[in-house]
């Protein structure tokens, strides 16, 4: 069956004409696997010993990857796996269903000495739908649960490359000096993962409009570590007159792209673009005991 990532099993035979749209009348009671009570929660019930989503399903695709991609660094990611996965690269298997289990976690591995660049290669994944009492996707009575519990890879699913040093989980948080916004301190981080067995030094450059700023990594093998620009060692990160996000209907909803690189041996390794908005949400309890929200002050 051809099948769209992201998307589910049910999902898949639905496009194909396999089953009938399940949004039109009764027709998600005549999906096979269906026979659970009406108004009952799926997600807390067993699957049928009928159900063609009692046993696993599979994925697999072929793709060719680049000549560019020989001597990098090669990455394959997974956004979001129901529930749990066996997952092989050309034939070796590189995850098993014990470690790949969750609805909604992120999945990345470094397939590098699996992977032939230039060439045909292989991913092939085989999910499982979550049993009862697994924290998984659940539905409410009037959008009842599908037969396969939304089973499959309902995230993206991409390959990546990088050179000896890769950057990941860039993230800004914005401080304001309320009730005053004429002044916003950034907090930049991000992750360095050293993608060799042999050690690293590395230059984390980072740019945010016309501010930039740097620092030195040193990396062990295979090494993750934090790197982190505070306002208070960079002050060029304390920024004036900030164009501030807010709401919909409350203002303009202002956005920056934080572009960070890894550089090893004067050459760029990896670099992640990251868009943002300088804001700042806070919550208090009223005297009522009532939840009060503020953004922005």
């Amino acid at each position: 069956h051809d099948a769209a990532v992201p998307g589910t099993i049910v999902g898949a035979l639905v496009e194909e004409g396999r089953d009938s749209d399940p949004y039109t009348g009764m027709n998600l009671r005549a999906l096979p696997g269906t026979t659970y009570p009406i108004g009952a929660q799926f997600a807390l019930l067993p699957m049928p010993r009928d159900s063609p989503y009692k046993v696993s399903w599979w994925y697999r695709k072929a793709f060719d990857l680049p000549p560019s991609t020989s001597g990098r660094s090669v990455w394959l990611h997974f956004n979001g796996i129901n529930y749990r996965a066996n997952i092989w690269v050309n034939g070796s298997r590189i995850a098993s269903r014990d470690a790949v289990a969750g609805a909604f976690r992120r999945y990345e591995f470094d397939v590098t000495p699996l992977v032939r660049p230039g060439a045909h290669n292989a991913v092939a994944v085989e999910v499982f739908a979550p049993e009862p009492r697994d924290l998984a996707i659940t539905w409410v009575d009037w959008n009842p649960t599908p037969p396969d519990k939304n089973m499959g890879l309902w995230g993206d699913a991409y390959v990546s490359d990088s050179g000896p040093v890769a950057i990941r989980h860039a993230h800004v948080v914005t401080d304001l000096d309320l009730p005053s916004l004429d002044v916003a301190h950034l907090t930049v981080t991000a992750e360095a993962w050293n993608a060799t067995g042999a050690a690293q030094n590395a230059i984390v450059r980072g740019a945010i409009g016309g501010i930039t700023f740097s620092q030195p990594v040193a990396l062990g093998p295979r090494e993750h570590k934090v790197v982190r620009f505070s306002p208070a060692d960079t002050p060029q990160l304390n920024v004036e007159h900030p164009r501030i996000w807010w709401p919909y209907r409350m203002g303009e909803q202002h956005q920056y792209t934080l572009s960070i690189a890894a550089e090893t041996n004067g050459a760029e390794s990896d670099r992640q673009d990251v868009r943002f908005g300088i804001n700042e949400f806070t919550s208090e309890l009223t005297s009522e005991g009532h939840r009060l929200f503020r953004v922005n002050g």
